[in-house]
């Protein structure tokens, strides 16, 4: 069959077997353009007209012979192409440039698999939105709430910046401990509460050091005390400890206070070390539940209130 691109109106022979349905999209292989083709339906052919038979009588002039007529003229319609006429036919149509299927007319397609992709995206986009609220989102909002439950700062403190507690010299030792605890020095002590909130015991104050044995004896157990004053000098609070315990910051903010304490209340703390020997030195920490949240011009103390000499025997255990 032969069909003609609707933009460039080129001609084409189209193999009729190549239509796989009722239409198919062709491409015009000189201007690229993309038309449908429908299958020519066979028209049942139309019977010829009947002849009517009637006695022809040639027109004669006047004044002229009457000649005898030939055959009888055939109809254009009538005319029977010659063998000829058909082999120039069906090369001229072999000619034609033949245009490219794209594809066949299909099926509707039902839009339910997409609409169910979409909500399966959908769901599984709040699925993963919920995880990340779970493990991180918990933490922002606990903190939110804690920054809103603290008192805001005063203009001098905001100022300052990040509050730095006074290390205040410790008071004289009572004069019958003097000579027993001059050998027992406190160094590198320093504080922290920043960021420290238990989930119990409310905001930390963390003060933290070591005691070094200066003397020629074994002495132990160490126990300190830790004084904290308020601007005025005031003491605000005070809390004797034994030397010993270290606890980690993902251990102050979880543990219960009451085991925090228990370790501060043991001879020896955490580390169950009583004795410390000549030149020694143990760790030592102290933790205040409940501290004021803004500590601007707080200060504090430590002094060593027992320490006495260990026995041989205890020496030798530790």
């Amino acid at each position: 069959m032969v069909v003609t691109c609707e933009k460039c109106h080129t001609r084409f022979n189209l193999d009729e077997q190549r239509l796989t349905g009722p239409k198919v999209k062709a491409r015009c292989s000189r201007c690229q353009h993309v038309f449908w083709v429908e299958r020519e339906e066979e028209l049942p052919s139309a019977a010829p007209p009947e002849e009517e038979e009637y006695d022809a009588v040639p027109f004669v002039a006047r004044g002229q012979e009457a000649r005898p007529s030939g055959p009888p003229l055939t109809p254009e319609w009538q005319k029977v192409a010659s063998d000829e006429e058909l082999v120039a036919q069906a090369a001229a149509k072999a000619a034609l440039p033949k245009p490219s299927i794209l594809l066949t007319a299909g099926a509707k397609r039902s839009p339910w698999p997409w609409i169910m992709s979409l909500i399966l995206g959908l769901l599984g986009g709040v699925l993963v939105g919920c995880v990340v609220m779970w493990f991180w989102g918990y933490g922002w909002l606990a903190q939110k709430v804690h920054l809103q439950d603290q008192p805001s700062l005063s203009p001098a403190a905001k100022a300052a910046g990040i509050a730095k507690l006074e290390t205040l010299p410790p008071p004289p030792s009572p004069p019958a401990d003097a000579a027993d605890l001059k050998d027992l020095e406190i160094v590198g002590q320093e504080e922290r509460y920043r960021g420290l909130v238990n989930r119990k015991g409310g905001q930390l104050l963390l003060i933290q050091g070591k005691v070094k044995n200066a003397s020629q004896q074994p002495r132990g157990p160490i126990l300190l005390k830790a004084i904290l004053t308020d601007p005025k000098q005031k003491t605000v609070k005070e809390r004797e400890f034994y030397g010993g315990t270290v606890v980690f910051d993902d251990e102050l903010q979880s543990l219960d206070p009451e085991e925090i304490n228990r370790w501060l209340d043991t001879p020896g703390g955490r580390a169950q070390k009583q004795v410390l020997k000549p030149g020694e030195e143990q760790s030592f920490m102290v933790v205040f539940f409940g501290a004021p949240p803004n500590l601007s011009g707080y200060g504090y103390k430590i002094q060593v209130i027992k320490g006495p000499v260990a026995a041989a025997s205890e020496s030798r255990r530790q």
